[in-house]
């Protein structure tokens, strides 16, 4: 890896998201709801501007070339134009929960271009809704159910399956598995449980394997298969013990939000202001390389993976040039069978099959020393 440039923001980032195209970074800054736009040209990065909101903004993700969705706490849904700096859509509906009266709004928030679908987390109703994403119309009947605050959305590789992260406390946490066919949303019968606080989630590059990260501390992060969700291993990093507090942010309980999968290897950002290599199976530490002055806690990719971005809690971006990880993705569907699969989306947990880590202690993270 080479670092090409870095920006510093000044300001405590809470999630950085690079274009697929490489060519455009959106910054989101913890509990602001102000965010800024970076342009890359020539491998440097570059600001563009600044944009300031009436609500914090709590999660975002690019949609097409030039267009921005954003969740905003105590707000709908709104689209950006990056270019002309405008609010061009809405959609959505506050609504106040009579259970957490301070929860409204939206929290988090998936395009799926493909499917033509807008899928965003209502924190008031703890919902999750679906939208035709070009008429912005709502899908009828098709609102799930997820209990307490959702944090993260994340799609499959055959973009059919979506699993949806809940951080309910420091030490604990859900996700639900979706499947998309044509226009009809099935809750999978089985959910995946934590026993830290997760904060990110990803598929692996098949759509075999699906990992989750997170802790309040220390680091730590869960494997399991899919799409039985069988329990592979746990493993945690007891030195992020010893990090100052406060810890956390506006999305949730943790400050990890982001990681990379390649060829079995997991590409975290770390408290120690590095980027890890970390063996997917056997929790090795088998590369580090120093990025940022401060902790990671967010990293992102260009589509053909040659640009990745990694920002720190104390604001630095970093522009890095990859030219040593293998991304792959595939295009190959997994079926989900119709008896592993309900119609009825408003199921509660206590109806699902819980997949959990089954040790009393998790695996060590192991840093190897070179």
């Amino acid at each position: 890896m080479q670092i090409l440039n870095t920006i510093d923001l000044g300001r405590k980032i809470s999630k950085s998201l690079l274009h697929e195209n490489g060519n455009t970074a959106l910054i989101l800054f913890d509990g602001s709801s102000e965010f800024a736009i970076l342009n890359i040209l020539h491998d440097e990065l570059a600001l563009a501007y600044y944009h300031k909101f009436d609500f914090a903004i709590l999660d975002a993700c690019f949609s097409g070339e030039n267009y921005i969705w954003f969740a905003l706490d105590g707000a709908i849904n709104m689209e950006w134009s990056i270019d002309t700096r405008t609010i061009s859509r809405t959609c959505g509906e506050v609504v106040n929960n009579n259970l957490a009266p301070h929860l409204k709004g939206y929290s988090c928030i998936r395009v799926i271009a493909s499917r033509n679908l807008l899928i965003a987390a209502n924190a008031g109703s703890f919902k999750i809704e679906f939208y035709h994403l070009d008429s912005l119309s709502k899908l009828d009947n098709a609102d799930a159910l997820c209990e307490v605050y959702t944090k993260n959305i994340i799609i499959h590789p055959n973009e059919q399956i979506i699993a949806v992260q809940v951080t309910e406390s420091e030490d604990s946490g859900h996700i639900r598995f979706y499947q998309i066919k044509d226009v009809s949303i099935r809750l999978y019968k089985k959910y995946i449980f934590t026993l830290f606080s997760p904060s990110s989630c990803r598929f692996s590059e098949h759509g075999d394997q699906f990992i989750t990260t997170g802790g309040f501390p220390p680091f730590s992060y869960q494997a399991n298969r899919f799409p039985s969700l069988e329990f592979v291993n746990e493993f945690t990093d007891d030195e992020g013990l010893t990090l100052p507090t406060p810890w956390g942010n506006i999305r949730g309980i943790t400050f990890y939000n982001d990681f990379l999968i390649s060829s079995s290897k997991l590409i975290v950002p770390y408290y120690d202001g590095h980027l890890k290599y970390i063996e997917l199976e056997t929790g090795k530490i088998i590369k580090s390389i120093k990025c940022c002055h401060s902790l990671c806690n967010s990293l992102t990719r260009s589509q053909n993976a040659q640009l990745l971005l990694c920002s720190s809690l104390a604001g630095e971006v970093v522009l890095i040039r990859n030219d040593d990880l293998d991304f792959s993705t595939t295009s190959d569907t997994i079926i989900l069978k119709d008896t592993d699969t309900t119609t009825n989306l408003l199921v509660p947990l206590a109806e699902l099959e819980e997949y959990c880590s089954t040790l009393d202690d998790p695996v060590p993270i192991i840093k190897i020393v070179t």
